[in-house]
């Protein structure tokens, strides 16, 4: 039955709901910088899966032959904010799962690739580019993938299914009952392959389905390996990032939203994410003893743009890349990314939202991560459901 009310599911194109914009900002604002690590939690090991908005070093740990030198964000400014060398992150300083971590008492979630880690605490299987979909199927719809290696959410999944023999050790079969699993997001690379393969976003728009299909099997599967708690995020909006603003740029005013962002960039991201809470809902009534959260990238972002002030965020910058090339409107350069040599920062990456185009900065990520452990952006809010 959950299988055929699923594939009615994925005929069918609503649009989600928007509460009152200045309500959600507010909360939001006071909430910004309201978390903090200690006290008790019922979590003692975050698992997490997903693509660069998570990735704590996997690409740069990937074997060669595929990246014989090394990728761009093996250099600064990356990392330059918090670490103050570059992690594997793709960003100046912390992701939102590095937040989360602080704030559960945890250490930051080291990365599968890590050979001799100890993972008693949490492992990370995210890899900057993953797709959703995989490598074989893209590749197969005579799509172009960078980077063209075996990461998609399927691949993260196989490598768990390996490792939690090592992880279970001694445990029985309430392994995972005190660890908090975050389905990171998945979609973004699959529109970014898609666009940047000549498809346009009414081409791109076909997949979606097939998209929230991966993630929904994927959190079904988890559930099923033992999971209690898994965070599922949502996909941000892409119709307002540098790159794609660049690629789709147009003199016609009535493409862009008053944010300025391409609306049909951003009808993916609306598409995917009504889909998957509809999703959500069948897999919450189908497993009621499995507690699934609800996380937003989309409407943060969405938010930042609104009122950048409330976040501390410069208002004039909010769609150029911080560590970029080219000057305005987008600071972006297909051919000048951030890490080369010639390729500088911004001066204040805390003012700034987007980092190097494709990625926020690390002031931007904790705004989000505050949203997603207190609300308004997560639901419940994941520090309700940490109290013991």
């Amino acid at each position: 039955q959950l299988t055929s009310i699923k594939q009615a599911l994925v005929q069918q194109r609503k649009q989600p709901s928007m509460r009152t914009a200045f309500l959600l900002l507010f909360n939001l604002a006071c909430l910004r910088g309201a978390y903090s690590g200690g006290g008790r939690s019922r979590f003692t090991s975050i698992i997490s899966f997903g693509d660069s908005y998570a990735d704590t070093g996997n690409l740069v740990m990937w074997p060669e032959p595929f990246f014989p030198g090394p990728l761009p964000f093996e250099n600064l400014p990356y990392g330059q904010t918090f670490f103050g060398h570059p992690t594997g992150r793709v960003t100046d300083g912390r992701l939102v799962l590095d937040f989360i971590a602080e704030a559960l008492g945890l250490p930051f979630v080291p990365p599968y690739l890590a050979k001799g880690s100890n993972f008693s605490a949490g492992v990370n299987f995210a890899v900057a580019g993953a797709p959703a979909l995989t490598l074989t199927y893209l590749q197969g719809q005579n799509l172009t993938v960078n980077p063209p290696i075996n990461s998609s959410l399927h691949d993260q999944l196989e490598w768990f299914q390996k490792l939690k023999p090592s992880l279970c050790k001694g445990q029985g079969a309430d392994c995972f009952g005190s660890s908090l699993f975050i389905m990171g997001e998945f979609g973004s690379n699959d529109y970014r392959n898609i666009l940047m393969s000549n498809r346009t976003v009414e081409q791109a728009l076909v997949y979606v389905p097939l998209i929230v299909d991966s993630i929904s099997r994927g959190v079904e599967r988890l559930i099923q390996q033992g999971a209690k708690y898994i965070v599922v995020a949502d996909v941000f909006p892409t119709g307002c990032i540098p790159p794609i603003l660049t690629m789709l740029a147009s003199p016609n005013k009535v493409k862009y939203d008053r944010h300025g962002c391409l609306k049909s960039g951003n009808r993916l991201g609306r598409y995917q994410n009504s889909l998957l809470r509809q999703w959500i809902k069948l897999l919450r009534h189908e497993y009621p003893h499995t507690k699934i959260i609800t996380a937003e990238y989309y409407r943060p972002v969405l938010a930042f743009l609104d009122m950048p002030g409330h976040f501390g965020l410069n208002s004039s910058t909010t769609l150029l890349a911080c560590c970029g090339a080219g000057g305005p409107p987008y600071n972006y350069d297909f051919n000048a990314g951030c890490g080369l040599p010639s390729v500088k920062a911004c001066a204040d990456p805390s003012r700034a939202l987007q980092w190097d185009g494709f990625h926020l900065t690390e002031s931007a990520y904790r705004a989000v991560a505050d949203g997603w452990l207190h609300g308004p952006y997560a639901d419940p809010p994941i520090m309700h459901v940490a109290r013991p």
